[in-house]
């Protein structure tokens, strides 16, 4: 990854070489230099000048060189025999107790059910209309 810094009027950028995506010169005379992920920045100096800063910071980046196979292991002449495996131990017998039977529980009860009026029964029931007498809407329906 390789800097370049490019001037501005306002102060100096510093920009990765690799994030520079293109370069204009617009009407004005303006170049701006478009950033990967970022705002076009205004600089000092022709496309030519700038490319050329580009190129040269890009060029002389040096290419990474393959690093050299890791050196193999060394291997034991001899391994040591591994040593035998202990005896187990003896393991006692241990007589597990039955669980205590219990009774089954309650049956669950149904829900006590609340007598009275259903919405739809309120709904049909209905009660006196609540409009104002002189609401032009109902009028002459309330006579």
């Amino acid at each position: 990854m390789k800097f370049i810094k490019l001037e501005s009027r306002g102060g100096n950028y510093l920009v990765v070489a690799e994030n520079v995506a293109w370069l204009r010169t617009a009407e004005n005379g303006q170049t701006s230099v478009g950033i990967i992920g970022g705002q076009p920045l205004l600089v000092v100096g022709t496309v030519e000048e700038v490319a050329e800063k580009i190129l040269t910071a890009s060029s002389s980046e040096e290419q990474p060189v393959a690093a050299p196979p890791p050196a193999p292991a060394p291997v034991p002449e001899h391994a040591p025999e591994p040593a035998p495996a202990p005896a187990p131990e003896p393991v006692r017998e241990v007589e597990i107790e039955k669980a205590v039977e219990k009774p089954p529980a309650e049956r669950p009860r149904p829900i006590a059910v609340k007598t009275g009026m259903t919405l739809s029964e309120r709904l049909a029931a209905g009660g006196p209309p609540r409009v104002k007498a002189g609401s032009q809407r109902f009028m002459g329906g309330l006579e």
